[in-house]
């Protein structure tokens, strides 16, 4: 399955994502009627059970719990495929057919042998072609020798360019004669569902179940009165304490979504770390004033928590400090292109200075909105950001001092990385090879953004050590790259009347990234087809890039 190798996401699995399965006695109704449909032997042209939930109802968590419950069972799904922002290879639309026919393919002989013959001309591009050879036509070859096959896709709705890329994928998939034991369960937000019922597909093989809120309110007590029970702390001056009332107002606040009681739970638990017995007399109030069900508003109250900006601070400097770490860090895990640990996560932010501002009592106060439901140690973690609280704060709702520009937060990743190659010995090798990789991409998009980088954060000076031949040393591997999104990056800020002095270091990057290629193409290993390809793309790149960017500079000779 090479051909398939550069085009499947990685992490598209719950585990691999850490995905919190239901608490004992919750969600019962539904996992025991998606179980009996999955099971089911007579015959229905139901073949697709879509689930719909609001923002926080508890859609991943049911997937994830019904994915290992058949695990458990030992009839495990034959693909997967949980679509997260905080994983963004899985959100691109041209990935996920690959990844469920790579996995179709470790499934089961007979499947792969159909999806080899199917990629013996060539990897297959258009998407509805993707549907009909690399995903049906071994669905039918697998049902002829099991009982049930089992396809999960959650979070459908959060595929880039949702509109366009999931009528693709569902279209010829409604439109087919499919085997009676084919089932896929699928989850997404109610718009996704609604825009689906408005398009022209047989909706005869879909059956919906719309996870309400209201179905839920006792559950998600249930839920909240046990894991305060493991939270509240086992020793004198804890015992009466929180009170049924307050639990009852808690689940009222709440409202039958999940997400909303595990985020309040872990903010509690915090403050509770925090303060000891003195939270007591108000933790349980600031939830009376939220609102019913309101994420915004308690995503508000955990900012706020970190940094009253809604009143004067006595120390200008200290809250300059606090919000900018905060917008770096928080900005810097929206944008990153791969997941990394908290661990990495620190380490990758190693420029921020600590006699500034703590990363890692940070990271561990921001656990309730990064890491909600947390199950494995701090340290090893992924952050896993909930689609409401990134739209949040990278939108017009949050307060203004932590709202996130998604450009400047590129920008200071960006600036990051650059800290990372120069220092490559400080770092864990993982952290470096990221570095490499994506330094490139995060300035690309910090220009797109409209960023003014101005004096700030000294990046030109990196800019410059960025061609010290120890440093190059390190970032080569990556050179085509480096010599496309730079030289890309160097243009526009051209256009946009970047003082030319300033670019030398960025153009010497180019330079030396161009080098390094031409020294790759000189490889007599290289095949000379690929070498002619690469040649000429290189080639089309400088003179239409590069070499715009570098004829302002003040050394030309260099070409």
């Amino acid at each position: 399955m090479e051909k398939l190798a550069n085009h499947v996401a990685t992490k598209h699995e719950y585990t691999d994502q850490s995905k919190s399965l239901c608490a004992p006695g919750t969600r019962v109704k539904i996992q025991t009627d998606i179980l009996e449909w999955l099971s089911s032997q007579t015959s229905s042209s139901e073949h697709i059970f879509w689930i719909t939930g609001i923002a926080g109802s508890g859609k991943s968590t049911l997937s994830a719990t019904v994915a290992d419950t058949l695990r458990t069972m030992g009839t495990p799904v034959a693909a997967q495929f949980f679509i997260s922002r905080n994983i963004p290879e899985t959100t691109d639309p041209d990935k996920m057919i690959p990844t469920i026919a790579k996995q179709l393919s470790e499934f089961s002989p007979a499947a792969a042998r159909v999806i080899q013959d199917a990629l013996k001309h060539g990897f297959i591009s258009p998407r509805t072609e993707q549907v009909q050879k690399l995903l049906l036509a071994p669905i039918r070859e697998i049902c002829k020798s099991h009982d049930r096959v089992i396809i999960l896709i959650d979070a459908l709705d959060e595929l880039e360019k949702a509109d366009e890329s999931v009528l693709q994928i569902l279209s010829p998939i409604a439109a087919s004669d499919l085997p009676d034991n084919i089932r896929f369960l699928i989850t997404s937000r109610p718009e996704r569902w609604a825009d689906i019922r408005s398009q022209t597909l047989e909706l005869a093989v879909f059956k919906e179940h719309s996870l309400l809120t209201d179905s839920s309110v006792q559950e998600v007590h249930n839920f909240i009165v046990a894991k305060m029970q493991e939270i509240t702390p086992k020793k004198q001056g804890w015992d009466s304490w929180p009170t049924q009332d307050q639990l009852s107002e808690l689940s009222r606040t709440a409202d039958g979504l999940f997400h909303y009681a595990t985020t309040a739970l872990q903010w509690i638990k915090e403050q509770i770390s925090n303060d000891g017995v003195s939270c007591q007399t108000w933790v349980f109030q600031k939830f009376t004033a939220l609102g019913i069900g309101q994420l915004e508003n308690l995503y508000k109250l955990i900012l706020t928590s970190f940094e009253d900006t809604d009143h004067v601070g006595k120390d200008a400097a200290r809250r300059g400090h606090r919000l900018r770490g905060f917008q770096h860090i928080i900005g810097t895990i929206i944008v990153l292109y791969k997941p990394l640990t908290i661990y990495q996560i620190i380490d990758l932010l190693a420029d921020i200075p600590k006699t500034e501002f703590d990363v890692d009592n940070f990271l561990e106060q921001f656990c309730s909105v990064l890491i909600p439901g947390m199950t494995t140690s701090f340290m090893e973690a992924t952050p896993q950001m909930h689609k409401s609280f990134r739209d949040y704060i990278t939108g017009a709702h949050a307060p203004e001092e932590f709202c996130i520009p998604v450009g400047h937060a590129h920008f200071v990743t960006a600036r990051s990385c650059l800290e990372v190659i120069v220092k490559a010995g400080s770092s864990s090798d993982a952290v470096v090879q990221y570095s490499v990789a994506y330094w490139c991409q995060h300035l690309r998009k910090a220009v797109e953004g409209q960023v003014d980088f101005g004096d700030e954060g000294g990046i030109w000076n990196l800019f410059e050590r960025m061609t010290e031949e120890a440093v190059v040393s390190v970032w080569k591997p990556n050179a085509w790259d480096i010599f496309r999104d730079v030289a890309t990056a160097g243009w526009k800020l051209l256009q946009k009347g970047t003082d030319k002095h300033r670019m030398e270091g960025i153009s010497a990057i180019v330079v030396k990234a161009k080098v390094k290629c031409v020294l790759f193409l000189r490889r007599p290993s290289l095949p000379c087809s690929l070498s002619l390809a690469f040649s000429s793309l290189a080639g089309a790149c400088f003179s239409s890039v590069a070499r715009p960017c570098l004829a302002h500079c003040p050394s030309p000779s260099h070409l």
